[in-house]
C-alpha cells in the first residue's frame, strides 16, 4: 500500500506542476499577444499618417497646417502636442522648419 500511496502522491504532484506551467505559458502567450497587437495598430497608424501627408509634401511642398491637417485625418487619436521641437499627432512626431515646411517625421518609439 505504500508504494501505491507514493505513486500516487507523485502523479498528483506531476499532474499539478504540469498544470501550473501550462497556466503560465498561456497567460504569458496572452501578454505577448497583448503587445503584438498594440504594436502593429501603432504601426498601422504612423504608416496610414506618413501615407496621407506624403503626397502633399511631395507635389505641393503644403506648409504646417495642411500637413497636420492630413496627419491628424489618419490618426486614431486627433490630439496632437509639441514637445522636444516636433508637433506630435498620434505615433507621429513631425518637425517643421521656421518657413512651416516639413523636414522630419518620426516614430514615438524609436
Amino acid at each position: 500500500m505504500t508504494n501505491s500511496k507514493v505513486t500516487i502522491f507523485a502523479l498528483i504532484l506531476a499532474l499539478a506542476t504540469s498544470n501550473g506551467w501550462w497556466l503560465y505559458h498561456s497567460l504569458d502567450v496572452g501578454v505577448v499577444l497583448t503587445h503584438q497587437d498594440v504594436s502593429l495598430r501603432d504601426n498601422r497608424e504612423a504608416l496610414a499618417q506618413v501615407l496621407a501627408i506624403l503626397p502633399l509634401v511631395i507635389h505641393s511642398g503644403a506648409d504646417r497646417p495642411h500637413v497636420l491637417m492630413a496627419a491628424s485625418g489618419a490618426a486614431q487619436h486627433f490630439d496632437s502636442f509639441e514637445k522636444d521641437g516636433y508637433v506630435w499627432v498620434g505615433a507621429l512626431g513631425l518637425k517643421f522648419d521656421d518657413g512651416g515646411h516639413l523636414l522630419e517625421a518620426v516614430r514615438a518609439w524609436q
